[in-house]
């Protein structure tokens, strides 16, 4: 029953490289004579051409891109903030804009790496960061990383850009050439959030978690360094790398508390900040359901899951049971919000999958046998996956009626309201910013939808 799983929901960010706006205004008439007039159709018809799409329809998706970058111009997006040591560059979304990132060769020879904030809804560009990139010596390819474009979260839970800068500075007189690391962190409007500097490149690779750079110490500590203002603290944590804490800020991390008089798995949630426990599970009344089925031998177990901001899902079930219910917490002090539907957690798969509506009522969760969808406010479940279905794994729940999901692998759309199959054969799921707009990269660029209901 002690089962470590990974529940991602999304949220992300996109990164930037050579971009220009949406796509090309109209040619101007030409009149016999007018000189100005001539060399603005010569400028225009300059003007690179916008992609065409030409992939398959995806439901909930307007029929033409609002603006489309080509392959060149969009390169790649940015990877993760938490994740150490990441090459994946695929997170194209943050809040309601686009992050893209690639690397430019100036006039004089020299490299750049640049990242742009793009607006999701215009693709005007909101801030641009450009970092020189250093010149290869005797023939070398391995020049060290000068910037990072990453997608993480601010202290609050909001969506945030995470900019990581080495700066080198040469040896001069009697001063010995030194590193800095600068980490800044910006919201989606391209504000900036908090910045902190740190001797040495260690911390390009450092994971940063909701604002605050997690590092290890080598007594197996972990210490909380904020990006920006803010005190740090130091937490005896001994998985680091956070991957199974909830909530905003540090947030709280869960542990087992095995019980054998009677048999149970207790869960004891701790707050990092303060390194004290919040609420243990066996002072907490579990569901009706869960309730009727406890005997002095057995009792419960339990296990935390991320939702959203300060809000976490607590699943019950009897001990050496897979029947289970979920239910809808508030993080600080484990009081339940609202209970949802039964689910049966037997062959599970560690490809769990959480997809949440923009306003936190409504979730899609796997985590066993199937799917299933309720009303996190009322509790009420709107849909469960019938025994004879494929897989649902929730992808995307973007407030359109549309769920995106995985069957058995293969990416689709389903009413969310009652799984109805609107589409099959995705061949990649749209990314979605806050502001209702959907990113898809292919073969012939990088497309921005807005979605529309079904």
């Amino acid at each position: 029953m002690n089962r470590i799983r990974t529940t991602v929901a999304l949220g992300l960010v996109l990164s930037v490289g050579l971009v220009t706006g949406c796509s090309g205004g109209a040619e101007p008439d030409t009149k016999p004579g007018d000189k100005e007039t001539a060399k603005a159709t010569e400028s225009a018809s300059a003007a690179p051409k916008r992609p065409v799409y030409q992939g398959k329809p995806v439901p909930g998706l307007a029929a033409q891109p609002a603006w489309s970058l080509t392959g060149d111009e969009a390169r790649d997006c940015a990877s993760k903030a938490s994740e150490k040591d990441t090459a994946q560059r695929d997170i194209c979304t943050v809040g309601d804009a686009v992050i893209l990132t690639g690397n430019r060769d100036g006039s004089s020879g020299k490299s750049s790496f640049t990242a742009r904030l793009l607006d999701a809804k215009s693709g005007k560009l909101r801030k641009e960061f450009e970092f020189a990139l250093p010149e290869e010596t005797g023939g070398s390819t391995s020049s060290p990383t000068v910037a990072l474009a990453q997608v993480g979260e601010w202290r609050d839970g909001s969506p945030a850009l995470l900019i990581r800068n080495r700066v080198d500075t040469p040896a001069s007189g009697l001063k010995k050439a030194s590193t800095q690391t600068v980490l800044t962190m910006y919201a989606p409007s391209g504000e900036e959030l908090g910045s902190s500097s740190f001797d040495g490149d260690a911390h390009m690779s450092t994971p940063v978690r909701n604002g605050y750079l997690v590092d290890a110490g080598a007594s197996g500590d972990a210490k909380f360094l904020p990006i920006g203002d803010g005190q740090a603290l130091t937490s005896e944590v001994s998985h680091v790398d956070l991957q199974g804490t909830v909530g905003s800020g540090l947030g709280y991390y869960s542990q087992q508390d095995v019980s054998f008089q009677p048999y149970a798995e207790w869960l004891t949630a701790t707050d990092i900040r303060t390194g004290k426990k919040a609420w243990n599970t066996k002072d907490l009344t579990p569901p009706a359901a869960i309730v009727k089925l406890v005997t002095a031998d057995n009792a419960t177990s339990a296990r935390l899951m991320p939702y959203q901001g300060d809000k976490a899902l607590l699943e019950w079930s009897l001990y050496g049971d897979s029947e289970a219910v979920m239910t809808l917490i508030d993080l600080k002090s484990g009081r339940r919000l609202a209970e949802g539907p039964g689910i049966d957690t037997n062959e599970a798969i560690d490809d769990d999958g959480l997809a949440i509506s923009p306003d936190g009522k409504t979730a899609v969760v796997q985590y066993g046998k199937g799917a299933v969808a309720w009303n996190t406010e009322t509790g009420k479940e709107l849909w469960h996956q019938a025994a004879d279905e494929v897989t649902i794994t929730p992808n995307a729940l973007p407030g359109n009626g549309v769920l995106y999901a995985y069957l058995d692998g293969t990416g689709a759309a389903l009413d969310a309201d009652d799984k109805k199959l609107l589409g099959s054969g995705i061949d990649e799921i749209p990314q979605f910013t806050t502001n209702g707009y959907a990113v898809l990269r292919g073969a012939g660029g990088l497309f921005v939808f807005a979605t529309q209901p079904v």
